[in-house]
Parts: structure tokens; C-alpha cells; sequence
């Protein structure tokens, strides 16, 4: 995938929320810096800083904690989502998680110096960022209204209708923790889901 390509994924995501200029367009493209990761490969630590904000152009990416000694995966993000852990981003506190790629994964990158000179040289990239906070805060509250409210075959089914990529491209077990069910129990849902 050519830089420009990559560029015009995240300019394409803005402008669907908000007008910026020609000049505008120049300092976002200037400040995003293209990289790779491997699958397997950490964004963020549990107890280190958080200084990178990330667009995913492609793959897969999980948000994971652990607790007695078992990752509970709390977000999967995949294309056009932002992700970070936003605490440690924003309030510049440690990390109380981990940001892990699950597949191969071509991003944008930006530091929190480059992301707070947006704030002050592109004029709506105030109202853009608003929107990606409302998009994160939304799927956190989702998540949690479907764990206390549906049925784990609801789960599923419902993040089958509503995000098919991530239902059938994340494994089962970083899945079925998302969804707060066993491996076993997921396995056997996709197999009655299937029938």
C-alpha cells in the first residue's frame, strides 16, 4: 500500500466529519507517520506511557488486561478506528493495559506533541477528535450492556451483524473473552450459527 494511499484512508475518515483546507491537509500528512507491526507486536505496555495516538489503515488490533493470570480483552479495533490507551495518552499516566496486534498491521502514528499542534493549526481537528472519543466511548458502553444483557449467542450473533470483520477475524479465545464466554462455548455457537 503506497504512503499516499494510507494518507487518503485517514483524510477520507475526516472528511466525512468535518471540512479541512488544502493547507490543513498538509500539516495532518505531515505529522502521521506510517509504520508497521507484526502480528503479536505491543502497541502500549501495562505500565508504560502511552505516547503514540494510532489510526488503523490495516488489521487487527486488541485492548487487554490481566487479571489472575488471564488476559480479558476489553476492545478490538480494526480499519479506521483510533486506538491508544487513552488515559495514559491524554492524562499522561501509566498504562493500565495492553495494545496488542492480532494480525499484521500497517498504521498511522502520531505523537501527543504532534497531536496537541493540531489542536492549535488545523481549526476543526477539535471537532474530529470529539467524534473519535464518542465512537470509543459508545463501543465501551455497548460492550458493557451486552455483557449484562444478552445472551452469549446474542453476543455473538450481534457482533456478527454489526462488525462481521472483527467476529470473523479475531481468535476465538481473545473473542470469546471480548464477549465474556469460554473458548468452548464460542466454538460451539459458531458451529449452531453456521448450521
Amino acid at each position: 500500500m503506497m504512503n499516499n494511499d494510507i494518507n487518503t484512508i485517514l483524510l477520507d475518515s475526516i472528511k466525512e466529519v468535518t471540512i479541512i483546507s488544502d493547507k490543513e491537509v498538509e500539516i495532518l500528512t505531515s505529522v502521521f507517520q506510517s509504520i508497521t507491526k507484526k502480528k503479536k507486536e505491543y502497541l502500549v505496555k501495562e505500565g508504560s506511557l502511552s505516547s503514540n495516538l494510532y489510526f488503523i489503515v490495516k488489521g487487527y488490533v486488541r485492548c487487554f488486561y490481566i487479571e489472575d493470570g488471564n488476559e480479558i480483552t476489553t476492545q478490538i479495533y480494526s480499519t479506521k478506528d483510533f486506538t491508544t490507551s487513552f488515559e495514559s495518552f491524554l492524562n499522561n499516566e501509566y498504562s493500565k493495559e495492553y495494545i496488542q496486534c492480532t494480525s499484521d498491521c500497517t498504521l498511522l502514528s502520531i505523537s501527543k506533541s504532534d497531536y496537541d499542534k493540531l489542536y492549535r493549526e488545523v481549526s476543526n481537528w477539535s471537532i474530529f477528535c470529539q467524534s473519535v472519543y464518542e465512537k470509543h466511548i459508545v463501543k465501551i458502553s455497548e460492550r458493557a450492556n451486552s455483557l449484562q444483557s444478552l445472551s452469549a449467542s446474542d453476543r455473538y450473533l450481534r457482533l456478527l451483524n454489526t462488525q462481521p470483520n472483527i467476529a470473523l477475524n479475531t481468535a476465538v479465545k481473545h473473542l470469546a473473552s471480548y464477549l465474556g464466554i469460554k473458548p468452548q462455548s464460542l466454538s460451539r455457537i459458531r458451529k449452531e450459527v453456521i448450521k
